[in-house]
């Protein structure tokens, strides 16, 4: 969730540190076990890899708009691991053992829809949570990098549980896999996998949600999103059943429908270029009233303080309060206000202080 106390209460803040060690705990206790059963270090950690490095050209594309850090997407990331990954299982289990595995009703229909909402779950919730503040929101920038986060810990749960690697590679699937390195081929179609399709709907439940009542237009994305998302997940999982048989006419129709698996990366590509274009505009023109942004000066001079302690204290600081300004501008773009209000721009200008900032002045 957001670091920000005003998303979060100070005694929800530490149920959210102490939930996070106890995760980190526990996968760190069962490491060793998942390495073994997950294929060896040599599978485990090349998926965790290709899987790190989209994450991390999400974080470079929002470097200017998201406002949520480290620790909350790690607690995405242990979420979908455990959280998202062991509910699925619990919700299918009935219908696995009444109807079995390669029931084309579990795996085309039952399995597709649940895993794709399931998914969506924490992204919702941090949507909803934060939606209850008019003074600070967070950007679509922060839901697409919170739902890629969940969706790449559930693919590593699978991955391991059926000790298998991603069957994909940074120069597999040109021109998108120096990005996506985890995409592959099933037969003739592409396939995003979980953090493509999870992350195309949580573009799309962002901007319905958080633009939804501004723009009318915006109030489709997500349903377009969603039903892009689930009806390719659902041919792939039609193409692992039929395996190398003749492709009947509702495969080739899905097929064609999704651009052989190429829709939903090309939209997802697609919307995070313009969602990056979209708030960093916003971030530039809706700071006027506001103190300076956080600038490289600012990280440097935070960091040669008298110690080490001293140093990431006061960089915690600098990155809470450009944080929270972001949030306040990106409110008053989705709640329709002329300026921040004056609660707000208090609550910006008293962090401005507090982190010591050498640039810029306090309103």
């Amino acid at each position: 969730m957001p670091s920000r106390k005003l998303f979060l209460p100070s005694g929800l803040q530490l149920l959210s540190w102490v939930g996070l060690a106890i995760a980190l705990a526990t996968l760190a206790y069962t490491a060793p076990k998942l390495i073994e059963e997950g294929g060896g270090a040599g599978v485990v950690f090349g998926n965790l890899a290709q899987y790190s490095w989209t994450i991390a050209l999400l974080l470079v594309a929002f470097t200017w708009t998201r406002t949520i850090g480290v620790r909350a997407l790690i607690g995405a990331a242990l979420g979908g691991f455990f959280g998202v990954s062991s509910l699925a299982v619990l919700i299918g289990k009935p219908f696995v053992e009444r109807l079995g595995a390669q029931s084309v009703f579990v795996m085309t229909v039952f399995a597709p829809v649940t895993e794709e909402l399931l998914k969506l779950l924490p992204v919702a919730l941090f949507l909803l949570l934060a939606m209850r503040s008019r003074q600070f929101r967070p950007s679509i920038a922060d839901a697409v990098l919170f739902g890629t986060t969940v969706a790449c810990g559930m693919s590593m749960y699978e991955n391991i549980l059926y000790a298998r690697g991603t069957d994909g590679g940074w120069l597999a699937n040109l021109p998108f896999s120096p990005a996506l390195p985890f995409l592959h081929m099933q037969g003739s179609m592409l396939v995003g996998g979980h953090v493509v399709y999870t992350a195309l709907a949580s573009l799309g439940l962002a901007v319905t949600i958080l633009y939804g009542a501004r723009v009318p237009l915006a109030r489709y994305a997500f349903p377009v999103t969603l039903a892009v998302a689930i009806f390719e997940h659902m041919t792939v999982d039609r193409l692992v059943l039929i395996g190398s048989d003749e492709l009947g006419w509702f495969a080739r129709l899905s097929l064609l429908i999704t651009l052989g698996g190429y829709l939903s990366t090309l939209l997802l590509v697609a919307g995070i270029a313009a969602v990056a274009v979209f708030e960093t505009r916003l971030m530039r023109r809706g700071g006027a009233a506001l103190p300076a942004s956080l600038t490289m000066r600012d990280i440097i001079a935070g960091l040669r303080q008298s110690s080490r302690w001293a140093s990431a204290l006061q960089l915690q600081k600098r990155l809470r309060y450009e944080s929270l300004r972001r949030s306040s501008i990106l409110a008053v773009a989705q709640t329709a206000q002329s300026a921040p209000d004056a609660s707000a721009m208090a609550s910006v200008q008293r962090l401005y202080r507090s982190a010591q900032m050498t640039s810029g002045a306090a309103a």
